[in-house]
């Protein structure tokens, strides 16, 4: 429920594989532009997510973003 009111510029957060993340300070930067990013922000985006980028992205560039797990158990 948390991460659902969490789909603003102001303060954009995500699900990946129960990893959740906070790209806020991400969205200028995301090479795919901040609209797309904003688009799957609020919601486990791991399915959208796996469209579009390696296992890489997620432990090494998202890794700093990571600021909890849903259900106490993620994936990584």
């Amino acid at each position: 429920k948390e991460v659902e009111s969490h789909n603003t510029e102001k303060s954009a957060w995500l699900i990946v594989d129960g990893g959740v993340y906070d790209v806020t300070e991400f969205l200028p930067e995301h090479p795919g532009g901040k609209k797309v990013l904003l688009k799957a922000c609020g919601k486990d985006s791991s399915e959208q997510f796996w469209q579009f980028h390696s296992k890489r992205i997620l432990t090494k560039t998202a890794a700093p973003m990571k600021i909890g797990v849903v259900g106490g158990s993620a994936k990584l």
